[in-house]
């Protein structure tokens, strides 16, 4: 557990990440997080069992994204490092360090002065900078995980109103966090150019790293059926053209554990997630996953019409040495956060003064903001320029001129019963 997190790796990895997009514009990345600090267990109720013993470090990480000085996208992320002692039937204490991300906010202000993948882009590079940091600390796979709950807003205050934000309903983000994933999980995975198009992610023989990522989906109050809906046909990447398998993600509906298992022994309660607020009540101790779900679907926060999701992956660590990064020479604790300090920050970007509802409005908020970043604390930027390929956007569909299906409604008729005398 000697390993820190190097928030300019963060930077740099994103930035790499970006660099793919449409050529021409440049953007800055800034990271600021938090230094570890001691947090309770994700399974808080393993603490009774006299077999079991963990440490848990969490720290927190905002990442922003700018174009022309104006904040574009962000992230905020809380990240988990467990160090466990179990005793097994063998009686032999066994080791393990579990790393776990939970990405709680993704955002756009609207001024984005071109239509791209950016915050698809920014996912992927944080992504795979998780999977820089975990190999440092030699395990196999690190867990990414996140709620998908559409809300007008995360990051960027009124931007809602600002024309040029595509807000989405709460199935379209379903969808985006899906198409997302996939695309984050193959791109850190591969290390490749991360360009969105499909022939780019094709493996080359050379760069690809592993082959396959495990991700969950669940969408609460929807069974197994709903999985064509949601995920689509998302089974991963094609054989390269030299026949060797690209990377790919294999989708799995619901949680990644076993319905029959009790909640409490293995369902991770992030902060401020309805799973965690639902198993907090004490008459939850019984619960198996299969009831969790079934409670969460009628819970205020994924029930009454609303459309949720919890997505989990497993990304695999390579077992070949990553690419390394320049500029990566800064030593651990700097740039590195307290709490209070992290506290200050975001209370700076959500102050009620910002204003993301128009060009200029964006523009002075975004100045205040990166004046006090950096008269308080001097974190340090990673600058890019995009080189990829122009994205074609692909055509509308016109439908054929077809008259509409008539619906044959007569099996839905209730015929009247006769009544014998």
């Amino acid at each position: 557990m000697e390993v820190t997190r190097d928030y300019i790796a963060i930077a740099s990895d994103v930035a790499a990440s970006l660099r793919n997009l449409p050529s021409g514009h440049d953007f800055v990345v800034r990271v600021v997080q938090t230094a570890d600090y001691p947090v309770e267990s994700l399974t808080p109720q393993r603490r009774y069992n006299h077999f079991y013993a963990e440490n848990t470090l969490s720290r927190r990480v905002l990442i922003l994204v700018l174009q022309d000085d104006c904040l574009v996208a962000g992230l905020e992320a809380h990240e988990f490092t467990s160090l466990t002692f179990e005793v097994g039937a063998s009686r032999i204490p066994q080791q393990a360090i579990a790393v776990n991300a939970c990405i709680e906010k993704v955002d756009t202000s609207g001024e984005l002065q071109s239509r791209m993948p950016l915050a698809r882009m920014m996912v992927a590079g944080y992504v795979c900078s998780l999977q820089r940091y975990s190999k440092a600390l030699d395990v196999e796979s690190v867990g990414v995980h996140l709620f998908a709950r559409a809300q007008p807003e995360y990051l960027f205050a009124k931007s809602q109103h600002n024309p040029g934000k595509h807000t989405l309903d709460d199935i379209g983000l379903v969808k985006w966090w899906q198409h997302t994933m996939q695309h984050a999980l193959t791109y850190a995975m591969s290390n490749t150019s991360g360009s969105l198009l499909p022939v780019a992610l094709e493996s080359d023989g050379d760069k690809c790293i592993s082959d396959t990522a495990v991700a969950y989906c669940v969408v609460p109050g929807a069974d197994a059926h709903g999985a064509a809906v949601v995920l689509g046909n998302q089974s991963g990447f094609k054989i390269g053209a030299n026949g060797t398998a690209s990377p790919s993600v294999d989708w799995k509906w619901g949680l990644s554990h076993p319905a029959e298992a009790i909640a409490h022994n293995c369902v991770l309660q992030f902060p401020d997630d309805p799973i965690t607020r639902l198993l907090a009540k004490s008459h939850t101790q019984s619960w198996t996953v299969a009831m969790l779900l079934e409670m969460l679907a009628v819970s205020e926060e994924c029930g009454s019409g609303h459309r949720t999701a919890y997505f989990s992956a497993m990304l695999p660590i390579a077992s070949t040495q990553l690419p390394g990064l320049p500029g990566c020479n800064v030593t651990a604790d700097q740039g590195s956060l307290s709490f209070e300090d992290y506290d200050q920050v975001l209370v700076a970007i959500f102050d009620r003064d910002m204003d993301f509802s128009a060009t200029d409005a964006a523009k002075t908020s975004s100045r205040r903001f990166t004046e006090f970043i950096d008269q308080q604390f001097d974190i340090p930027v990673v600058a890019v320029a995009t080189n990829g390929p122009a994205i074609e956007l692909n055509p509308p569909v016109v439908a054929p001129n077809t008259p509409p299906a008539v619906n044959d409604l007569s099996s839905m008729v209730r015929k009247k019963r006769k009544v014998t005398k």
